[in-house]
């Protein structure tokens, strides 16, 4: 929507004919109201990004953060993609937020955005963002598959298949639309459709962990065990820290009745899913822990955390 104009607000105030050129003191309630909003206005502005250019360098100037971020005019989406690279996501946020809030209408700012909010796990903003540039460009493949991934997120399933086979027909390179195609169809108990889509999600994104802990997950269902312990190995090799990926191996060496592995990793697994609030899941690997700990009958102190 354009911003208003001023002319609308010219003829608000007129000053009065006054006989002393003296003006007649402001009331006490009107300065406290006035000091309150300046209070607000700049609180408000601490949480706002701000952006703008000394024109004469041609230098932006992002401030959302810490410190002031410096990008030279041209280049902001190359310093966003540097920002990620180097794991200061954060900071990347603040540039492209400020970007995408200015430029509504620039679609590589909003795609960008969408991507950025992906990563983060903010998956709301990222879908709002996602449907804003396909409606920009309607030929976006990767703002279709991060739809389809953040829909996966809110178990919308039909629209999550809907959108990455929509990107797939944009772009059959797009490594998420695979990830997705092979997720929904893990949940939905089809495993021999699932493993090619995991597969070919692993082929052109194979530095992700999530895509390995998922094959992993398909190679238990067909209980292929020696290629579940790979892959869920892959996984924590990439991210220590993948709840999913020691829940598998906890599951593969109960299999295998390697019990103190067993219990270690469904123990790691539940820490890190009650660190990420995912309650339901921490339960879950809390009761497959206490089931290990029945079956093999040991003694708390057997077990090492």
């Amino acid at each position: 929507m354009p911003r208003p104009g001023i002319d609308k607000y010219r003829n608000i105030y007129q000053p009065e004919d006054i006989p002393s050129s003296k003006p007649p003191p402001e009331p006490r309630r009107n300065k406290i109201l006035r000091a309150g909003a300046i209070v607000m206005l700049a609180v408000l502005l601490i949480g706002i990004p701000i952006y703008y250019y000394a024109s004469q360098r041609g230098i932006g100037v992002f401030q959302g953060g810490d410190e002031p971020i410096h990008v030279e005019k041209g280049k902001e989406l190359v310093a966003v993609q540097q920002l990620m690279k180097e794991g200061k996501r954060v900071r990347a946020l603040d540039v492209i937020r400020t970007l995408y809030k200015l430029y509504p209408r620039n679609v590589e700012y909003v795609s960008t955005g969408a991507w950025v909010h992906f990563k983060m796990e903010q998956y709301r903003r990222a879908l709002e963002l996602a449907e804003q540039a396909v409606q920009l460009d309607p030929g976006r493949a990767r703002d279709h598959a991060v739809m389809g991934a953040c829909r996966l997120f809110f178990k919308q399933y039909p629209g999550a298949l809907e959108n990455s086979l929509k990107a797939l027909e944009l772009d059959l390179e797009q490594p998420l639309a695979y990830l997705t195609l092979g997720e929904v169809y893990l949940k939905q108990g089809d495993t021999e459709r699932a493993l090619p889509a995991l597969k070919q999600a692993g082929r052109l994104d194979p530095d992700n962990p999530r895509v390995w802990t998922r094959l992993s997950s398909a190679f238990i269902r067909l209980e292929q065990w020696h290629r579940a312990e790979l892959t869920a190995q892959r996984a924590l090799e990439l991210k220590p820290d993948a709840a999913g990926g020691h829940f598998n191996l906890a599951m593969i060496y109960y299999k295998a009745e390697q019990k103190y592995k067993a219990v270690a990793h469904m123990q790691r697994a539940e820490d890190l899913y009650q660190q990420a609030e995912q309650h339901e899941w921490a339960g879950k690997a809390r009761q497959n822990k206490e089931l290990i700990i029945r079956k093999f009958k040991l003694r708390p102190e057997d077990i090492i955390h």
